[in-house]
């Protein structure tokens, strides 16, 4: 069974670029969001029937990528891998509290992401 991803990314070109590459390697993408509220619409479309959201730290609309992984892994138990510029410690030891699967800090390689996606496979 195909792996269900979620993009939580408000840079459309790297939410695209991020979806092609995911079809491509065989995953399915239930869907984009560019911030919090997208992102949960997103999450109950679903029935939170999602493996994985490839989240970014800064978001649209004043969102975090912090606080909306913390709101998917706390209603649905949806993992997230943080892909962001912004990887600080600080940043990083926020986001640990809701177990993420990873950090990729950008620019990212194709290879990084589909590594990261893969290990969850197994």
């Amino acid at each position: 069974m195909s792996l269900r991803v979620m993009i939580v990314e408000d840079e459309m070109l790297l939410a695209l670029d991020l979806e092609d590459m995911l079809v491509q390697a065989g995953y399915t993408v239930i869907g984009q969001a560019s911030d919090m509220g997208e992102a949960v619409a997103l999450a109950d479309a679903a029935g939170g029937a999602v493996d994985v959201a490839i989240m970014d730290m800064n978001l649209a609309r004043g969102s975090n990528g912090v606080e909306t992984a913390g709101l998917l892994r706390q209603r649905w138990d949806i993992p997230s891998l943080f892909v962001s510029g912004n990887l600080d410690e600080g940043t990083r030891s926020q986001a640990m509290q809701w177990r993420p699967v990873g950090f990729i800090g950008k620019p990212y390689s194709e290879r990084e992401i589909l590594m990261a996606i893969r290990a969850l496979a197994n």
